[in-house]
């Protein structure tokens, strides 16, 4: 259809490269979608920790099971989640930067850019290959030999690159040394034929050359034991909330996101004052810029809260304690009882001016792990039951 689109209706090459564009932003959107459903537990090696984790995500990264969004669709797994942001933030860093030096209004690459009215069609029917290719993924049940971590996303980094920067030097080259529009237009094309050849004789090449170890790991099942629990306590959701609201205000004004904390309220201060005035419009802005980031970080909390602890109902069995998330249909961790070493009860600030619904339990066992059950009122009934006392 480029090829046409060149002969027919005179697309030049800058054009082809924005189609291209808009192109690999689809495909990378597409990528992340799947990535969302891929089955098999991401590898360990690119497990979001540390300086790769600015939110929340390691405690996403660790929810077992999945949430079916329709009849018709296989499972959403949240623990996929983290992998797909960090995959995300750069291309959606990138990808907008190379639309507007593709469309000159960054130079020096394009000086004038001016889409005919067919161009719609181009980016129409782009939409329609990947959303085609979206449906036929899952109808061949790609998502089952398919982890996060082997999404496309990250592939599409090197291409939009090339896209943004090599390809308008190479083709202002070409056009200094006399070479036709109509030419240079059918070698762009040429040049993605190429690509896609190569990409179906060698498949995944793009991707070995992101991703330098294994992309799949392994995931250990959690151990249920078989019969009816001895009692059942159910995490209350108002802990959930609370828990988080108290975490993302903490996070705002502890350690990296100050920073973005403290470039809102001057943004607010700046475009406060503009609008109302000093010194009353400089105080509300600011105020409003630090509110919306630490709002931003409280709804990250409450969202990675909602899936990770909202739904889960803590087990007691006669040798077991198994935290199962009825969000996700899946046991989340299980540790045997007479490996529990001490049962230790909340003792934070907040657990002390909140009502029982925010009290915790913490499980320490013998070999040094750590399980909490939290949030619920009943802490003290599930502390007497582990301890082995009546529980009522």
């Amino acid at each position: 259809m480029l090829a046409a689109g060149v002969l027919r209706f005179e697309w030049g090459p800058q054009l082809l490269l924005f189609v291209y564009w808009v192109e690999a932003g689809v495909a990378a959107g597409r990528g992340a979608l799947q990535s969302l459903f891929a089955e098999l537990p991401p590898s360990e090696a690119y497990r979001p920790r540390g300086t790769r984790m600015p939110f929340p995500l390691e405690s996403l990264a660790d929810v077992r099971g999945g949430v079916r969004p329709g009849s018709w669709l296989p499972p959403v797994y949240p623990r996929n989640g983290p992998y797909v942001l960090l995959a995300l933030i750069p291309i959606a860093a990138f990808w907008p930067l190379a639309g507007l030096l593709l469309t000159g209004a960054v130079e020096p690459f394009v000086g004038e850019f001016a889409p005919p009215e067919t161009l719609a069609l181009a980016v129409l029917a782009v939409v329609v290959d990947q959303t085609a290719r979206f449906l036929s993924w899952l109808r061949s049940g790609g998502y089952e030999s398919t982890a996060a971590t082997s999404g496309s996303t990250r592939t599409y980094l090197a291409p939009v690159f090339v896209l943004a920067v090599v390809a308008p030097l190479a083709i202002d080259g070409a056009e200094a040394a006399g070479v036709g529009r109509a030419g240079l237009g059918l070698a762009v094309v040429a040049a993605r034929v190429g690509f896609d050849l190569v990409e179906l004789h060698h498949p995944g090449w793009i991707e070995s050359t992101v991703f330098s170890g294994e992309t799949v790991g392994d995931e250990r099942p959690v151990q249920t034991p078989d019969g009816e629990p001895v009692a059942s306590f159910e995490s209350d959701r108002r802990g959930t909330v609370a828990a988080a609201v108290v975490s993302g205000v903490l996070a705002s004004v502890l350690g990296l996101m100050l920073f973005p904390v403290l470039l809102g309220g001057l943004v607010g201060l700046l475009v406060g004052g503009e609008m109302l005035g000093a010194p009353y419009g400089r105080v509300v802005g600011a105020a409003a810029g630090v509110a919306a980031v630490v709002g931003c970080r409280v709804l990250v909390e409450l969202v990675v809260g909602w899936v990770v602890g909202a739904h889960v109902v803590y087990h007691v069995y006669p040798d077991a304690v198994v935290a199962h998330n009825e969000l996700t249909d899946a046991a989340q961790w299980s540790v045997r009882r007479d490996e529990i070493a001490e049962v230790t009860a909340s003792s934070d600030l907040f657990a002390a001016v909140l009502p029982e619904w925010y009290d915790t339990l913490k499980l320490s066992s013998a070999g040094g792990e750590t399980h909490r059950l939290g949030y619920f009122g009943d802490v003290e009934s599930a502390a007497r039951l582990l301890d082995g006392e009546d529980a009522g």
